[in-house]
C-alpha cells in the first residue's frame, strides 16, 4: 500500500469546514423550529442547501484520514438535528394539511351550490 492511499480514505464531497458549517446551520434550524417560526426556518433552509448544492458540485476528493472520524460525527449530528427538525414540523405540517382539505371542501361546496342565500323569514 503506497503512502497516499494510506493517508486517505473514502471520497467526500464535504470538506470538514464545510460539515461544521452545516452542523451550525442545522443547530440555528432546530432552535428556529423549536419557536414555530417557519418562514425563518425555511430561510434557513434555504442556507443549508445552498451550502450542499455547492459542495455536491465540486469534484470528489479523498478525505484525509484523520477528518474521517470528525466529519462522520459531524454527519451523524447533522442527521439527528434533522430527524428532531422533522418531528418539531410533523403537527404543523399536519395543521396545514388539514386547513387546505377544509378550505379545497369548501370551494368544492361553493362551486356545487353556489352562494346560495337563506330565504327570507318575512315573506
Amino acid at each position: 500500500m503506497n503512502s497516499s492511499s494510506r493517508n486517505t480514505a473514502q471520497t467526500r464531497f464535504l470538506s470538514l469546514a464545510e460539515g461544521q458549517s452545516l452542523l451550525t446551520i442545522y443547530e440555528t434550524m432546530v432552535e428556529t423550529a423549536r419557536t414555530h417560526d417557519w418562514d425563518r426556518l425555511a430561510e434557513i433552509e434555504h442556507q443549508a442547501a445552498t451550502l450542499r448544492d455547492k459542495a455536491i458540485a465540486r469534484p470528489i476528493s479523498p478525505v484525509d484520514a484523520e477528518d474521517v472520524d470528525e466529519l462522520a460525527e459531524l454527519l451523524a449530528r447533522i442527521q439527528r438535528l434533522d430527524r428532531e427538525i422533522r418531528t418539531l414540523l410533523e403537527p404543523a405540517h399536519e395543521q396545514a394539511r388539514q386547513q387546505l382539505a377544509a378550505e379545497v371542501k369548501g370551494r368544492t361546496v361553493r362551486e356545487a351550490y353556489g352562494n346560495v342565500e337563506a330565504p327570507d323569514s318575512r315573506e
